[in-house]
């Protein structure tokens, strides 16, 4: 199926979806915090708010200055 602007808003199936994602993992990712105790204070309220937790976690990330920090991290499928 041709992607173009008249097919905005329509269900991909999952080929068309892996074409576009490329088939790798697929994730939501938070802020990078520079503590570890604010990354997992971010992910506690991710899990509270119904995400998986066997599916998030906190990873290490590069804050915008070039420092290192940690980010939450909810992995899945897209739909």
């Amino acid at each position: 199926m041709k992607k173009s602007i008249l097919n905005l808003g329509q269900a991909l199936n999952k080929a068309e979806q892996k074409s576009i994602t490329g088939g790798g993992i697929t994730f939501i990712g938070s802020s990078c915090y520079t503590s570890m105790s604010r990354c997992n204070s971010a992910m506690a309220s991710a899990i509270s708010h119904g995400a998986d937790p066997a599916k998030t976690r906190c990873e290490p990330c590069t804050l915008h200055w070039g420092g290192s920090g940690f980010e939450v991290r909810i992995y899945g499928t897209l739909f």
